[in-house]
């Protein structure tokens, strides 16, 4: 037997396979569901993406990937819109409960606004800053 270090997208994806394998037999049948995944874009008059949101949906809670809006476009309501439609699709798709994380400058407080609660945080991480992570019960 050997540990040895491996690089390539093959042997990473053959480990996830295996654990979400492993996951799913120990869960009730109620609670699986598909995996699946969804993004939502904002776009200005010349059709380029100034925002969006991307999430993954599995059993039954949405995973919010990313939200991002352009800098120029911000405090304008474009946020709160991407995520109000998230929660939405969340919502239609039968989710219990959204998760993000986010980090001290970004917008924890933009999330708390929103309904969300701060159930967990690393601190001085990344250096100086703190990751926080929020999860909202739909």
């Amino acid at each position: 037997m050997k540990i040895i270090q491996e690089n390539d997208a093959e042997a990473s994806e053959y480990i996830r396979e295996r654990l979400i394998a492993y996951n799913v037999e120990k869960l009730p049948d109620e609670a699986k569901s598909p995996k699946e995944t969804a993004a939502f874009t904002v776009r200005d008059e010349a059709d380029s993406i100034i925002g969006g949101i991307t999430c993954t949906l599995f059993w039954h809670h949405m995973h919010i990937d990313f939200l991002w809006v352009e800098e120029t476009k911000r405090k304008e309501g474009l946020g709160a819109k991407l995520l109000a439609e998230a929660e939405n699709f969340a919502k239609q798709k039968g989710a219990r409960l959204i998760k993000l994380d986010s980090f001290s400058f970004q917008a924890p407080a933009f999330y708390e606004k929103h309904g969300y609660t701060v159930f967990g945080k690393v601190e001085d991480h990344p250096i100086g800053h703190t990751q926080y992570y929020l999860v909202k019960r739909l």
